[in-house]
């Protein structure tokens, strides 16, 4: 329970994976750091389904007046968070973590362009984000995809 209401309060769900204290404080990986939240079975490989769920309790856990829709606001608490999961990355892996956490941004996810995302908008560019994830093309997310 302690792990999923921290997974909750995180950005883009990726800073609730504890970063290692050791070789000089260097984050986790970003392929084990992403799967190790967005791989919900543990299977090594995150689905469409997988995503679209977490991409819920991630819309859940930013939409603070529970109406449905990011405000700029919300999303302004969005995007400090998800710059906080790039934080502490350097080189390519900086590159790859940006890039996960672009899929969210809200030019990704404000399909109609009203500055605003509804939760419906923000679930279905899901399978846009897993498209630009997947570099095999497999339908799923595998440390392979996000090998460096």
């Amino acid at each position: 329970m302690q792990r999923l209401s921290a997974v909750l309060c995180a950005a883009a769900l990726l800073a609730a994976m504890p970063v290692a204290a050791s070789e000089a404080d260097a984050p986790m990986p970003p392929a084990e750091r992403f799967l190790g939240v967005w791989d919900l079975d543990g299977d090594g490989r995150a689905t469409l389904e997988e995503l679209e769920t977490m991409r819920g309790r991630v819309f859940k856990s930013f939409d603070r007046n529970g109406d449905g829709v990011l405000d700029a606001a919300e999303y302004e608490a969005f995007d400090a968070a998800r710059e906080g999961d790039v934080a502490g990355y350097e080189g390519d892996a900086r590159v790859l973590m940006q890039r996960i956490t672009d899929g969210m941004s809200l030019s990704a996810s404000d399909a109609d362009g009203d500055g605003r995302v509804q939760r419906a908008e923000f679930i279905d560019g899901t399978q846009a984000w897993l498209d630009d994830l997947d570099r095999n093309g497999d339908g799923v997310i595998t440390a392979d995809d996000l090998a460096l």
